[in-house]
């Protein structure tokens, strides 16, 4: 396949439309109710260049990146009518319970929160709607497999405009099957239930590895191989990347040549065997980008028409955003094609410019890895703003290993299902290669420094873009040298500022904290050091994100974990907490004690006690009280659910506290109408830690009777929610509360006492980290 996309001289035409496409789906599909206004826009100003200005080269240019463009954003509205059905839509505004059916699209993927199914609402309630919806839930005893459809009772949450599900579904059951997937979903789902039962026979980590390499089951992998590959920069072997659909393709053409067939029978042959291998693998983001590279390069074959990567990349990339705008916020599909991009424009560059230094098959090998990761590495911070050192070295030594796992692994996971004996042995060829990823991924792992961290957000992105071209142009001879000298100089600035600003940072990074709120994006998670011991309210969705504020603090124990209530964005990482938790409290509700998390503190050998107003707890230095929820008249669990049901806690401290002598209430998402009940207790407290993320529910009156300095608010950066909301920004500001917010300042640590409250934070925007 490689050879067929080989470029003679680079065409980049395409690029531009492509990247405008891009840019139109996803501001298209972010801001769904402006789609329409979007796509009549980008039609007017295309007209417009076509009508008056059509004798410019680039006025023609401009005229096909905004006509691709226009394409894209047409489709978004035309999809954003029935995107939530009115049944649908309903459900997601009264929060009831309902009865879900669905259709299964993707491969289940054990998660925080049970299951994450991929799905198609099929009925709610009985009533047929069709939407595309992510379902969290346990999984029947037989494992279903793609186009199983099945129902369950559940409740709905809503998700961002920009998102491919319009809702998340969490249901305290196993979904039950009620039909069977078709006939051919169920020879892809048979080959690979067969492939994982073959896989769980070999030993290590090799074993986890084979059938993600081979058909993007990643069933087998455990967090700590899945850490280990993040940190290594390895992930994408974990699943099918499009490397694996350019193998077999690449291989169908070579082996039809060989056997002297025709073009029409060569092409043929690919084609069926590029649909038998998607069904297999399922579609994914790469598996969905190379398989619609390939359908056009097996086009241009059949016409006897040249091929050239670049174009081919371009025109794949706006077929696919017309066909599904919203695979713009798809971090898959997007690395996929960054990497493909890199990999076509930058890899002849920059194993030229090795070759100075190195033969060329060595220069060509480390450039591969090396502008791959360059060209991902964008996207990755928006995932995770950390740089992998080693990530190229640790491709690099991957790089052969991975073609010939996936290969035999593919093989192995076809003739198992005919002689099982011989596809166990060639599971075992494809093991050795895997268990070489999985040792390289897990030492890289334990290597110091494995992970450095960069600047979040966008500037972060802006930032490493800028270090590129900068170092580009110090590689160019061509550079004058005032323009290298300035480079460096820049560099060595930057550098000094950088250093100097993390030194300032752990210099000011109190150690006698009161509260943490942890920037773990859209959710809670809020850690409260109680005399010697220390407390962790909600724990967010992240488990990466609240393991790096654990670090950064220096949390090694929770001897109290508070759950306020059971929504993914407070408890979703509660199964993947890696340090040891000696006592959970939770709400003492219905809802509690049937939840699944429950259910796994409990087999965890984790003590659970149920908490409701009036409950107390002696801890460290501080005492810590139950405001709601409230038990019913007998004095047994409440029956609210949801946020309502929020554990909301009063921390005070008690004679004992010597230092950072603050208390703290959190809220959990308490709104406004079961904030009321509060207003007969003592709530007054130095930290609040605002109610479900500054929403605009809020009671006024509460907060002027807390009366805290500072308000705590745990937001995800750019959520798609608005919060916090200006509402509740002037409900604390008429209290007196200072707001602190995690989207836009980072962890925030509190200390001090109740005369001198001073907050740490660790994104500060004027160059100081202290705020008083």
């Amino acid at each position: 396949m490689s050879a067929l996309l080989e470029e003679r001289q680079p065409d980049w035409r395409l690029l531009a439309p492509a990247g405008g496409a891009w840019l139109s789906a996803w501001l298209a599909t972010e801001f769904l109710s402006a789609a329409v206004a979007i796509a009549v826009g980008l039609l007017a100003a295309m007209l417009l260049c076509l009508l008056f200005l059509r004798k410019q080269f680039w006025v023609a240019t401009a005229a096909v990146v905004l006509a691709a463009a226009m394409l894209v954003a047409g489709s978004a509205a035309v999809r954003a009518e029935s995107r939530i059905p009115e049944e649908l839509a309903e459900a997601l505004e009264s929060g009831d319970r309902i009865e879900l059916r669905f259709i299964l699209t993707g491969l289940p993927r054990e998660g925080s929160y049970g299951h994450r199914l991929p799905a198609s609402v099929t009925g709610i309630d009985g009533t047929g709607v069709t939407s595309p919806v992510l379902v969290f839930a346990e999984l029947p005893e037989d494992r279903p497999g793609i186009g199983t459809e099945m129902v369950v009772e559940t409740t709905l949450k809503p998700t961002a405009s920009g998102d491919d599900v319009v809702a998340m579904a969490f249901a305290k059951e196993p979904p039950e099957v009620v039909t069977s997937p078709h006939p051919i979903l169920d020879v892809g789902n048979a080959l690979r239930a067969q492939f994982i039962a073959t896989a769980e026979q070999l030993p290590g980590s090799g074993a986890m590895l084979v059938p993600g390499l081979a058909v993007g089951d990643e069933a087998l992998v455990d967090d700590d191989l899945d850490l280990a590959m993040k940190v290594s920069s390895l992930t994408h072997l974990t699943a099918v990347s499009g490397s694996n659909i350019a193998i077999i393709v690449a291989g169908i053409i070579a082996l039809g040549r060989l056997l002297g067939w025709s073009r029409t029978v060569r092409i043929a042959a690919a084609g069926f065997a590029l649909a038998g291998f998607v069904l297999l693998v399922t579609p994914q983001g790469s598996v969905v980008r190379a398989a619609a590279m390939a359908i056009i390069v097996l086009l241009l074959e059949g016409f006897s028409r040249p091929v050239a990567g670049v174009p081919v990349l371009a025109l794949a990339v706006i077929v696919l955003l017309a066909a599904d705008p919203w695979l713009s916020h798809d971090y898959g599909f997007a690395l996929s094609a960054a990497a493909t991009a890199g990999l076509l424009i930058g890899t002849r560059p920059v194993a030229t410019w090795l070759e100075r230094w190195l033969p060329p098959p060595i220069a060509l090998l480390i450039a591969v890895p090396l502008v791959a990761q360059v060209a991902c590495q964008p996207i990755l911070l928006m995932l995770d703003a950390t740089l992998p050192i080693y990530g190229v070295l640790a491709n690099l030594l991957a790089a052969p290993a991975a073609p010939i796992a996936t290969v035999v692994g593919l093989i192995a996971c076809l003739f198992g299902a005919i002689f099982p004996p011989l596809g166990l042995l060639l599971a075992w060829i494809a093991w050795l290669p895997a268990q070489w990823i999985a040792l390289i991924a897990e030492t890289v792992d334990r290597l110091p420094g494995a992970a450095v961290p960069w600047i979040a957000g966008p500037f972060g992105v802006i930032s490493w873009l800028v270090l590129c071209i900068a170092i580009s142009l110090l590689a160019v001879r061509r550079t004058p040298l005032l323009i290298k000298k300035t480079i460096l100089v820049g560099l060595s600035f930057a550098l000094l500022i950088a250093v100097t600003q993390s030194s300032i940072s752990t210099l000011q990074r109190p150690t006698t904290w009161r509260a943490v709120a942890c920037d773990i994006g859209q959710g809670d998670a809020m850690l409260v050091r109680s005399g010697a011991a220390t407390v962790l309210i909600d724990t967010g969705e992240d488990p990466e994100k609240l393991h790096a504020c654990f670090a950064e603090f220096g949390v090694e124990q929770i001897d109290l974990l508070i759950l306020s209530h059971f929504d993914i964005d407070h408890s979703g990482a509660v199964t993947e907490l890696r340090i040891p938790v000696l006592t959970a409290w939770l709400p003492d509700t219905e809802e509690a004690r049937a939840e699944p998390v429950t259910a796994a503190l409990h087999a965890a050998g984790i003590p659970v006690y149920f908490g409701a107003r009036g409950d107390a707890l002696p801890l460290g230095d501080m005492t810590w009280r139950a405001l709601s929820p409230e038990r019913n008249a007998e004095g047994g669990p409440a029956s609210v659910k949801g946020n309502d049901s929020s554990l909301t806690v009063l921390a005070e401290p008690t004679t004992a506290c010597v230092e950072s002598c603050l208390s703290v209430i959190a809220l959990g998402d308490l709104g406004e109408s079961a904030q009321t009940p509060l207003l007969d207790q003592p709530v007054a407290a130095d930290i609040v830690k605002v109610s479900h993320h500054g929403s605009r529910d809020q009671n006024a009156a509460l907060y002027n009777l807390i009366g805290a300095r500072v308000g705590l608010i745990s937001v995800g950066e750019g959520n798609g929610y608005g919060h916090p909301t200006d509402e509740v920004l002037s409900i604390l500001t008429a209290a007196g509360t200072t707001a602190f917010r995690t989207d836009t300042q980072g962890h925030l640590a509190v200390f001090g006492d109740s005369q001198n409250i001073q907050v740490w934070i660790s994104k500060p925007q004027s160059g100081e980290h202290l705020r008083q």
